[in-house]
């Protein structure tokens, strides 16, 4: 693609952003958004938009550009945030929702609501994150501590003695050996019927009769195998059959390799705007820098002059804060200060008489306040991302809607742009230079005031010692502060240690979108019918993409957006929940610290608990983004010692928990850390910890078994995940209804241990069917029942699940907001 087609989409989506904000804020305040369907259009338009904002910004190659639309980028991702948090609310606090019908209204197929995720996250800090996996990488080597990967294949059996392997080899070559001579014996006894047949026929086959025949059959294999490659090429054309690829010319392929050489092309551009900001900096402050110097100091004089004191002839002081701001800026007086000086100078008239009716309406105002305590606070949209995208659109229109680029035709830095972004800062720099010039001079100004004033007494011009004064501040208010029992130590040296000990692990490369399966067509339909219905696997794939990659990836977004700081993925054994756990640390560009309790048994042990916790955390703060990841984490909420001692371990499972709590507490928007939960056995938390349990997760999200249509996305991509096809004619929808029950996991199981390094040759001549996947899939079991009935049990008890039932206890944990809470508090003190 070109650089005008980059350039058509973000203006598209610049002009379609203008539209958005027209929409949401229309004149007739009757008009805007307010139930669900009208919000999820929005919704909807804003990952069109983003979708296409995030591609342009990823391909365009002009350096400034590319810097204006990195605002519009996350503006436009913190407001599709905001808008889909508001959606969850008006959902009565369920995470998934269902959009079938409105989908169907704007003819759009679901695809549209896989939520982009954006590549800069990962290739801005790109040296960054290669260096420290480099780090990372050398530290594993150093300790050997890596981690032990589960097995991807099927594990048949418990390994033979020796002596009895050997008789089973024995006997299996037996067996190969008896079966190739039967095949010989076979063979021989074919040629001698044949020989016997023709000896009774008494005519044998002339030569020519043998050559004609043969050539009988070798035409009419031959006009088959044409009729065969005339119809699939008829069936190619009417669109019945997919195309066959050609390596070469394979679009995919050459859009990939245009891509790789553009990403070149914007490296290279954006060294050279870079060493262009240094050198044209010089020339601006070279070239306009002494105008500067004299426009700040004609103006610092003239307020000189003017705030003399025409009595005693002294000198205003120079401003503290902001230095000669002030003077170049003054701020305009505020709406308030106004307001207040007209009020004062009608008080100033003498009317006196309204003192009286303000006492009263302040009673009033006082009951009132009362009953409004009282009455619901009726909770309001944020929009915190609103001023950003308007001055986004803004700046794009005033810098490059109507820009003539007709000489720039290979996208490079434009020279005049950059002086007027460098004007600002080189004027800053001279300005503060000036300040401290001036300071000099005001001082000597001041000292010469004095000596005249001394002289005009008869004293003789001593120079009077002035005592600056202090100004007496607010003395800050001394709290207990935690004491750093690591102050002394580098953070290189705690890294190394967490690495040495197994807690920092190195993630594997996985994407989101390795999380197999498609959107749910039945989910409407099914809330008509008042049936809660089971997120999709496209569903599982936007909520962790939303609540866990876009904010971790983005400092300004994080500090903004919603904020979620931990969040749970339960469901059974093999349903994606680590694959999507390693996901979000890898697109976010994170650490992935794993304090499991099986990973941090005998690690650390008593009391030293505490300084694993406090390490933790303290380099995932500093070393932001990280994810602080938790496998079967309902363990570490178990206060039942009998239940403890069940599981084996060195030390209980549940000694991180009173330490992380404190840690949890102290977090809030902007430290970019994540504490991420997986559990296969939520249930085995109990009455107070299960209350504990529930309040400690800020999302919660269950990964069911995937359905018939995610299936059919999940055998297909399976299979060319591991080298392997399945062609057009293959009964794959029977395959998606056998397998119904096994989760996500067993599938990818069955398939890596069928395809084989011998199988994969086999392919070109033996192709897949469904009798031997069938015998790979019967070695595994589905999902259990009693495990899928105990699961739904315990999400019926999660808060949003529980107050769209209508079974939420009065007082849980989905009525409680932290407001409330500090409330009940001051209440009980």
């Amino acid at each position: 693609m070109a650089n005008v087609t980059f350039d058509i989409m973000w203006r598209e989506a610049m002009m379609e952003l203008l539209d958005q904000l027209e929409a949401e804020n229309p004149e007739d305040v009757s008009c805007r958004a307010m139930d669900m369907s009208e919000w999820a259009c929005i919704y909807i338009r804003y990952i069109q938009i983003l979708r296409k904002l995030e591609t342009a910004y990823d391909q365009m190659v002009h350096p400034q550009k590319r810097l204006d639309m990195r605002k519009a980028v996350e503006a436009c991702m913190g407001r599709m945030l905001e808008i889909r948090h508001w959606m969850v609310k008006l959902n009565r606090g369920l995470d998934f929702i269902s959009l079938d019908d409105i989908l169907v209204d704007l003819k759009l197929s679901p695809d549209v609501l896989e939520v982009p995720v954006s590549k800069y996250i990962i290739e801005d800090r790109a040296k960054e994150l290669d260096d420290r996996d480099k780090f990372l990488e050398a530290l594993v080597e150093k300790y050997n501590v890596r981690p032990p990967q589960p097995s991807p294949t099927l594990k048949i059996g418990l390994p033979l003695p020796e002596e009895e392997a050997l008789t089973i080899i024995q006997r299996n070559e037996r067996g190969r050996q008896a079966r190739e001579r039967a095949r010989m014996v076979n063979i021989l006894k074919r040629q001698r019927q044949m020989e016997d047949k023709r000896s009774r026929m008494g005519v044998p086959l002339t030569h020519d009769e043998a050559a004609m025949r043969i050539q009988a059959a070798v035409r009419g294999f031959i006009w088959r195998w044409r009729i065969k490659r005339d119809s699939d090429k008829e069936l190619v054309f009417i669109g019945m059959q997919p195309k066959p690829r050609d390596a070469k010319r394979d679009p995919p392929v050459v859009e990939a390799k245009n891509m790789m050489r553009r990403k070149r092309i914007q490296l290279e551009h954006a060294r050279e705007y870079d060493e262009a900001v240094v050198t044209l900096k010089q020339k601006v402050r070279e070239l306009e820098g002494q105008d500067m110097r004299e426009t700040i100091q004609d103006k610092i004089n003239q307020w000189f002059v003017e705030n003399r004191n025409p009595e005693t002839g002294e000198y205003p002081d120079f401003p503290d804060d902001g230095g000669s701001k002030i003077i170049l800026n003054p701020p305009q007086p505020s709406l308030q200060s106004v307001l207040d000086g007209f009020d004062a100078g009608k008080d100033a008239k003498g009317k006196g008489g309204k003192d009286s009716k303000g006492g009263k309406d302040a009673k009033g105002k006082g009951k009132g306040k009362g009953a409004e305590e009282e009455a619901p606070v009726e909770e309001k949209m944020t929009s915190m991302f609103i001023p950003a995208i308007e001055s986004g659109v803004q700046e794009f229109v005033a810098k490059w809607q109507d820009r003539d680029e007709t000489n720039n035709f290979f996208q490079k830095y434009d020279a005049d742009l950059v002086k007027e972004e460098l004007r600002p800062i080189v004027f800053e720099e001279i300005r503060q230079q000036v300040d401290e010039e001036m300071a000099v001079l005001l001082s000597n100004l001041k000292d010469m005031v004095e000596a005249e004033r001394a002289a005009k007494l008869g004293k003789k011009g001593k120079k009077k010692k002035k005592k600056a004064k202090k100004k007496k501040g607010k003395k800050e208010k001394k709290g207990k502060k935690k004491k750093d029992p690591t102050s002394d130590r580098s953070i290189e040296s705690l890294f190394a240690e967490l690495v040495s000990n197994g807690i920092l692990q190195p993630c594997p490369h996985v994407h989101v979108r390795d999380y197999l399966g498609s959107s749910s067509f039945m989910q409407a339909t099914l809330e008509k019918a008042s049936v809660i219905p089971d997120p999709s696997m496209a569903q599982i794939r936007t909520a962790v993409t939303e609540y866990g990659i876009l904010p971790l990836g983005s400092q300004y977004i994080h500090e903004r957006a919603p904020y979620i700081k931990s969040m749970l993925l339960y469901g059974g054994d093999k349903t994606g929940k680590t694959l999507l756990s390693h996901s979000i640390a890898n697109l976010a560009g994170a650490n992935f610290f794993d304090l499991s309790p099986r990973n941090t048994d005998g690690k650390y042990p008593g009391k030293n608990v505490n300084m694993m916790i406090h390490l933790v955390f303290k380099v995932a703060r500093t070393m932001a983004p990280s994810v602080i990841y938790i496998d079967d984490a309902e363990k570490v909420f178990l206060s039942d010692k009998k239940k403890l001692k069940e599981f084996g371990s060195q030390e209980p499972f549940n000694r991180i928990k009173k330490e992380m709590l404190k840690e949890m507490k102290s977090m809030g928007p902007g430290e970019r850390v994540l504490m991420l939960g997986n559990s296969r056995e939520p249930w085995l938390c109990t009455k107070k910890d299960e209350k504990a349990f529930l309040n400690f997760w800020t999302k919660t999200i269950f990964l069911p078994p995937p359905d018939y249509a995610s299936r059919k996305v999940l055998w297909s991509g399976l299979f060319e995940r591991h080298g392997g096809r399945l062609g057009h004619q293959f009964d794959l929808s029977t395959l998606a209804h056998i397998s119904d029950g096994y989760t996500s996991g067993a599938l990818d199981m069955v398939v890596h241990s069928m395809l084989t390094k011998r199988r994969l040759e086999q392919l070109k001549t033996t192709r897949l069917d469904i009798p031997e996947i069938l015998q790979w899939l019967c070695k595994l079991e589905p999902m259990s029942k009693d495990q899928d009935e105990a699961l739904r049990k315990w999400m019926d008890k999660t808060p949003s699940m529980a107050a769209a039932k209508g079974t939420a206890k009065p007082g849980s944990a989905s009525k409680k907001t932290k407001g409330d809470a500090k409330g009940k508090k001051g209440k009980k003190k």
